[in-house]
């Protein structure tokens, strides 16, 4: 199907009179032939006399026929559920009806390709609905093995929603964090499902998926290549419109943010909702919504909001993945932007080190704290690195230009913002708007940066996002474990014992920890230190 053509759809006149001679002939190969190609398309009356002829359907034909079964869940859905704003029921419903399928399908003998990934790939959504996304991707890979080996046989049938295993392996690996996988996916899933018109819901689905991952990275002009391709199909109905869409408007966010449109923005999250309601793509709606708070709206409130998050989705899904990133990634920047900067750094330092999302807030502190040469240091080494975003690469090459002025080095500075020139676009906002007010104009002038008239005025209204200095406390390894033990009540005595090191040893560390926390005893040296999430 050519790029930007509105797919020809089966309007619902022909689809019910179709089910008029199925249930007239008790056709039921058709009748499944039907549902792969137009489920996502019952809606409204059309849904109840789909229900009507499922319902005709004999109990031994039922259970001999999953894609039946799982289409009538779809059915009975749409008809008693048409509201676009709660498909929990219906998702939950159909995962869990694809798990009991799917535990009873043998894989490797299964001859119908249809019914493989039918109900493969809802047993895979079920799997990532409780937080085991690795084992949806496994379930994946072998229904994708299976799928070559039944379409290389001589009159095999045709899949009836190409690209649909594609698309949810890709939601997988999205979930997961693996980006580069989830991209190669979904442009397969893409390629594939533009091939009928029937498919074009996947295509869609596909094409604003693409558009989120690239948005939520900072690649702005991919995102934008991907939203007017979505906008080329037509949604099959305005009941799934949504889920189908969702990425795409996440995207539409993330550019709004970008240029600090806060009325665009705003409309945006007015449909994605705050990361709480129940959808797949929460993690992607959260690290917006957290975004938004950060930029342009109340950091500390953002920062109470955070563990309502935490509480409103299942722990398995919230410590695993993209999710984890995401949360970890606001809590450390809303505890910077609300003056908490040695809680942040203390989170910073329980991550992986290898992690790059705490690449540009661990940066960006020891500028706060002046310490330039090590703040030039951690951003030269990942500006460019394969997994920093482009969002945070601004940022970072930002980051070292104001180190390298601070240490008075203008030419490194100058080649710094050079370098920015390449990364962000005249109408881009939020990348100077973190930066220190006292540090945005110069840095403007000396690297040149263009600014479009509506940018310009978007930066001169944007308030300071982060404190311009900050006061890092940092104990040495042992230091902590001799506060520990003496916020548990142990003597100096009793902490060398545990220890096993001399009195005058634990005295010193006690002496540094309190000299470092600005304290002259124990209990001021705790307080101090509970105050600033040290302990």
């Amino acid at each position: 199907m050519p790029h930007g053509a509105q797919p020809a759809r089966a309007s619902v006149a022909d689809l019910s009179e179709a089910l008029a001679r199925i249930a007239e002939d008790r056709d039921w190969t058709a009748l499944e032939a039907l549902c792969d190609r137009h489920i996502l398309a019952a809606a409204g009356d059309l849904a109840g006399r789909l229900l009507f002829v499922l319902s005709q359907v004999p109990d031994e034909e039922l259970r001999a026929r999953p894609r039946l079964m799982l289409a009538w869940i779809s059915a009975y859905h749409a008809m008693n559920q048409p509201e676009a704003s709660e498909l929990r029921p219906y998702l939950r419903h159909y995962a869990e009806l694809g798990t009991r399928l799917a535990a009873t399908m043998d894989i490797p003998g299964e001859t119908s390709l249809a019914t493989l990934v039918a109900v493969g790939t809802a047993a895979m959504i079920g799997l990532r609905m409780r937080g085991a996304s690795a084992e949806a991707e496994e379930l994946g890979e072998r229904l994708t093995a299976r799928a070559a080996q039944l379409g290389s046989l001589p009159g095999a049938e045709g899949e009836p929603r190409p690209g649909w295993l594609a698309m949810q392996r890709g939601l997988t690996r999205s979930l997961m964090g693996d980006f580069p996988a989830a991209v190669e996916l979904y442009r397969k899933a893409y390629e594939r499902a533009t091939v009928e018109p029937e498919t074009a819901a996947t295509a869609l689905n596909a094409a604003a998926n693409l558009a989120m991952i690239f948005g939520h990275l900072g690649h702005a002009a991919l995102a934008h290549q991907w939203l007017d391709r979505m906008r080329g199909f037509a949604s099959p109905s305005e009941r799934v419109r949504f889920l189908l869409t969702v990425g795409g408007t996440i995207a539409e966010g993330w550019d709004a943010l970008d240029r600090y449109d806060e009325a665009s923005l705003a409309a945006c999250l007015e449909i994605t909702g705050d990361g709480t309601r129940q959808l797949e793509v929460w993690p992607f709606v959260a690290a917006l919504v957290f975004a938004h708070g950060l930029y342009l709206g109340d950091p500390a409130t953002s920062l109470a909001q955070l563990g309502t998050l935490r509480l409103t989705h299942a722990p398995a899904l919230v410590e695993q993945g993209t999710a984890a990133r995401v949360i970890r990634r606001a809590h450390v920047e809303l505890l910077t932007a609300t003056g908490q900067a040695t809680r942040a750094l203390r989170l910073i330092k329980e991550a992986d080190p290898q992690a790059t999302w705490s690449a540009l807030p661990a940066a960006r502190l020891r500028l706060l704290n002046g310490e330039y040469e090590l703040a030039r240091a951690m951003a030269s080494r990942t500006s460019w690195h394969e997994t920093t975003s482009r969002r945070d690469a601004r940022q970072l090459l930002l980051v070292k230009a104001i180190a390298a002025l601070r240490m008075g080095d203008q030419d490194e500075a100058r080649r710094s913002l050079a370098l920015v020139r390449h990364v962000r676009t005249a109408d881009e906002v939020l990348s100077l708007a973190s930066l220190p007010p006292a540090d945005r104009d110069e840095v403007i002038r000396l690297g040149e940066l263009p600014l479009t008239d509506a940018a310009a005025e978007r930066l001169a209204r944007a308030r300071p996002v982060f404190p311009e200095r900050v006061e890092l406390v940092e104990l040495t390894t042992r230091e902590q474990v001799v506060l520990t033990q003496l916020d548990a009540g142990l003597t100096i005595t009793e902490v060398a014992r545990t220890l096993v090191v001399s009195v005058n040893t634990v005295r010193t560390q006690v002496k540094s920890a309190y000299r470092k926390l600005g304290a002259s005893s124990r209990e001021g040296a705790l307080m101090r230190a509970y105050e600033l999430g040290v302990l």
